[in-house]
């Protein structure tokens, strides 16, 4: 029999060819149902825990390949196992990233991560008073975290063996390493006023835009890129909340506005007609005189409105939602066309897209990121297709990270998308050469 070892958190070494297993479970009985379903097998290691916090010290000492435990309504847990693994891997306390065996008393399949291709709707409601729909859902989220998730049904005596014997020879993603601290804790607000003052380190990458047939560059989005002479690239995760909290958001507007205007005269010298977008707050769009100050540079630099698009975000909110609709408004009248950024991220963006009329809107990327892994996204999809096309607006799609992604968003009726699968945000040189015949 495979070595066991019942209920005990001390660290067993394992000959390096076997296959660490590790059992977590309250449950004597079940811990023992388990090894007996594996039988003789020399391929595993096989160790039992009893709570999960011997295993999260196990884990943070020694690499484990596989942990195996009850999906049971009962066995909080075994649906927590995921979340403690992921979250342990982000702090950088763990050797490797294990594998994960949910096991129930009857499955009629194995259950994986893959895309919803209408069978889980065959299967039965509920595993051991689970809906088997939410455990799909679950075990997706977990794989998008970096944890893969099996199910498989304890009594059967080929699934069980065949899952883990898969699962050994399957590769463990790279854990994170523990960073001595924070990047967003190293970055203080004298840095952020310096960098607004000086524009020393900050630049202007784009986004390419595509029509998703053609694969022709319609469009750019413009995002701003921060280089700390001391730490180096700052994401805009940590440099536009800073902004935001010190009221300087439309001091980084004026500079990706100037920048934005500056590459589309060189477009236009190259008789190049791309329109590029500029994100922008509410509070943002709410300055006294926006519209005009930005239309009378657009006509000193020789060019139509139309080619500098706006899109608002959701990062801040308007304090008062009717002089937001005014600006909105002003800026239309003047030409520029106006896009809701993030569709579907938030209630706020229907209830906007209800109260203001815009030209355009875009597909949040977390929804755009889960089109191929269930019905209901694609359905979730579909629908705002359908709302875009009741309210007469252009719809651009953001986040599309896979080429299957590409194709089955076409179908969905998306025509102009953008995401890592076509383009990464390039610099403004190879933007332009991109672009020459």
């Amino acid at each position: 029999m495979s070595n066991f070892k019942m209920a005990n958190p001390v660290i067993a070494t394992a000959p390096a060819s076997r296959t660490r297993v590790v059992i977590l479970s309250n449950d004597n009985h079940y811990a023992l149902r388990m090894i007996a379903r594996l039988g003789d097998s020399e391929l595993f290691h096989i160790e039992h825990l009893d709570s999960l916090n011997s295993l999260m010290t196990r884990l943070r000492k020694q690499t484990v390949d596989i942990i195996m435990a009850e999906i049971h309504a009962n066995q909080v847990d075994s649906l927590m196992l995921p979340c403690w693994v992921s979250e342990m891997n982000t702090s950088g306390r763990l050797c490797s990233i294990p594998h994960i065996v949910w096991t129930a008393q009857s499955v009629p399949g194995p259950l994986t991560t893959e895309p919803d291709t209408g069978n889980e709707h065959d299967w039965q409601e509920s595993l051991n008073g689970i809906s088997t729909t939410a455990l799909a859902s679950h075990a997706r989220l977990a794989e998008a975290a970096g944890v893969h998730v099996e199910i498989v049904g304890e009594s059967d005596p080929i699934q069980l063996p065949q899952v883990l014997e898969k699962l050994a020879g399957t590769g463990h993603p790279r854990p994170q390493s523990a960073q001595p601290e924070k990047l967003e804790n190293l970055i203080g607000e004298d840095d952020v006023v310096t960098v607004l003052a000086t524009g020393e380190g900050l630049r202007v990458v784009l986004q390419p835009q595509y029509d998703l047939t053609s694969r022709r560059v319609v469009g750019a989005e413009a995002l701003v890129r921060w280089r700390h002479p001391r730490y180096g690239e700052v994401p805009p995760s940590i440099l536009i909340p800073l902004v935001n909290q010190l009221g300087l958001d439309l001091l980084l507007f004026s500079y990706i506005e100037k920048s934005v205007i500056e590459i589309l005269g060189t477009l236009d010298r190259h008789g190049l007609d791309i329109p590029i977008a500029i994100n922008a707050s509410a509070r943002t769009l709410c300055a006294a005189g926006l519209a005009t100050r930005l239309a009378d540079k657009m006509l000193k630099a020789g060019l139509p409105p139309r080619r500098l698009k706006i899109e608002l975000t959701e990062e801040m909110a308007a304090d008062n939602e009717l002089a937001l609709s005014a600006s909105i408004t002003a800026l239309r009248a003047k030409g520029f066309k106006v896009s809701l950024d993030d569709f579907g991220a938030g209630a706020a963006t229907l209830a906007l897209l209800a109260r203001i009329p815009f030209d355009e809107m875009k597909i949040d990327g977390s929804l755009v990121r889960a089109v191929g892994q269930s019905s209901q996204s694609s359905e979730i999809i579909s629908g705002i297709v359908g709302l875009a096309r009741l309210f007469n607006l252009n719809l651009v799609t953001e986040g599309i990270e896979d080429a299957a992604s590409i194709e089955l968003l076409s179908r969905l009726g998306c025509r102009t998308g953008q995401g890592f699968a076509l383009a990464r945000p390039l610099e403004r040189d190879a933007f332009v050469d991109m672009l020459l015949p």
